[in-house]
């Protein structure tokens, strides 16, 4: 079923990248479920009344993609491809939504927004880091390493499953289990020093 599904939303892709505006309806059913998915795991640790929903989210996120704005930049390869810069894109609108609350809440005493991060071992004693510090150690650990960097963008905000960022990324699980691993202690020890 799955590789059926694969096979779906590449071939709806393609479509879409040769032109065909209607190939844009017949994709958001086939990828909506695991976006809402991934965009839920993100809100879970937010508190009630946040100003952006998950579906809000997956919204603007999809029609990013499918508009061609920015974030897409070239013609997509498939269904992985098309989830990574998914997750890309949500990470990106995200971030401007934090910062945009940032600039409106100074000097009004607010808090930061804050995101748990469950997979990253103990980031202080609640667990929680400010969104954008996880925003800015990322693109440090891009900086190290890009594909770490990836790896933790895939399963924070994409929700990916090891064997399905190793499959976006084209490398061996072992290889992704291996580098998350690292990504997972970097980041941690990164992030405790910006709280």
């Amino acid at each position: 079923m799955a590789s059926e599904l694969t096979q779906q939303v590449t071939a709806i892709l393609e479509r879409l990248d040769a032109g065909e505006a209607r190939a844009a309806d017949e994709l958001l059913p086939l990828v909506y479920a695991e976006l809402r998915s991934a965009a839920g795991r993100l809100f879970r640790s937010q508190p009630p009344g946040h100003t952006l929903q998950p579906t809000v989210l997956v919204h603007e996120a999809y029609l990013r993609l499918v508009n061609g704005t920015p974030d897409r930049s070239e013609m997509w390869s498939g269904r992985a491809h098309f989830c990574r810069v998914a997750a890309m894109a949500m990470r990106q609108i995200l971030v401007n939504h934090a910062r945009d609350k940032r600039a409106t809440k100074r000097g009004g005493g607010e808090e930061r927004q804050r995101i748990t991060l469950s997979d990253v071992a103990t980031i202080g004693e609640s667990g929680e880091a400010d969104f954008l510090d996880v925003h800015e150690a990322l693109q440090k650990l891009g900086e190290l390493d890009q594909r770490q960097a990836s790896i933790c963008e895939l399963r924070f905000f994409g929700g990916l499953t090891i064997p399905e960022v190793a499959d976006v990324l084209g490398v061996s699980k072992r290889t992704v289990e291996l580098d998350w691993k690292m990504a997972k202690s970097w980041l941690a020890a990164h992030l405790k020093t910006a709280t």
